[in-house]
């Protein structure tokens, strides 16, 4: 009850909205990095989420490791038991770090956070998790060196990975990331049954959107659906919306669709209207 009447103060009147239920069976699932501004405002946090969430007819959760005040599993299962409350359920746990950098020290200590993550992915029930995979600095190196290291490390997580039964997601996310070809690489490289892609709608620079977005999709464990500017009538402006969700039909894609909303504006009402042109296309 504490929780529903902070809602009503920060966001107003809103009605319990029906889960949106989608053609296919996939999950509709919502970043919480879309909601990073009302969250560094101390206008929302990481235990309201799931019933502000059920406010909006969202039933998946995607957590970002950055909102988080502690790792530790007192405060990790405050939000689990959120979550249940809320009768929701957490899609992903999005785990930022830079496993490609040439400091070794750094290396060695992202690699051993990185365990942190995946064992505080598996207490919250997430059947998965986003690696940021970072950087070497230069874009000829992330594709070599970068490439050989991040593979290295994935090695390492993966004996824990199958353990906790957590698979991991790469994001199109720059760095040794930044092309689908070195992200199918690193898949192939380490074990395509525990590793796949996350699909991101908008990460990929406009010019090869719709030639790098099929490389992926056929690993796709999970998606970041990004509308940064709708017109008039609620289309999506800057990406052809219904052409990368065909993409991801062609490969009979059974995993949560999941908001990011990176627009200017109203971030509610932003990922309202990515929610409702996924019900109209997907």
């Amino acid at each position: 009850m504490r929780t529903r009447i902070l809602l009503l103060f920060v966001f107003g009147a809103l009605a319990w909205a029906d889960d949106a239920r989608l053609r296919g069976g996939n999950i509709l699932a919502c970043e919480t990095y879309s909601f990073r501004d009302l969250i560094k405002a101390g206008k929302l946090d990481m235990l309201t989420v799931p019933a502000f969430y059920k406010e909006l007819g969202i039933k998946g959760i995607s957590y970002n490791d950055m909102f988080f005040k502690s790792l530790d599993d007192a405060y990790v299962d405050q939000i689990k038991a959120a979550v249940k409350k809320a009768d929701r359920i957490v899609t992903c746990f999005i785990m930022e770090g830079n496993l490609a950098t040439a400091d070794e020290a750094k290396r060695r200590a992202q690699i051993e956070e990185d365990k942190t993550k995946l064992r505080v992915a598996h207490r919250l029930g997430a059947p998965l998790v986003r690696v940021n995979l970072g950087g070497t600095g230069k874009q000829a190196d992330d594709e070599t060196m970068g490439l050989d290291r991040v593979v290295a490390a994935f090695k390492e997580l993966l004996p824990l990975a199958r353990e906790l039964n957590v698979k991991i997601s790469i994001e199109n996310h720059g760095g040794v990331s930044k092309t689908a070809a070195t992200i199918v690489k690193v898949i192939q490289q380490t074990d395509p049954q525990w590793v796949g892609s996350l699909v991101d709608f908008g990460n990929f620079p406009n010019n090869v959107r719709y030639e790098e977005i099929p490389i992926v999709a056929p690993y796709a464990l999970t998606t970041h659906v990004k509308v940064f500017e709708f017109d008039a009538n609620g289309e999506a402006v800057e990406i052809d919306f219904p052409r990368v969700l065909a993409m991801l039909k062609k490969t009979s894609y059974k995993g949560p669709i999941s908001i990011e909303y990176e627009g200017k504006g109203d971030p509610v009402e932003g990922v309202k209207k990515t929610k409702a042109l996924i019900l109209k296309y997907w």
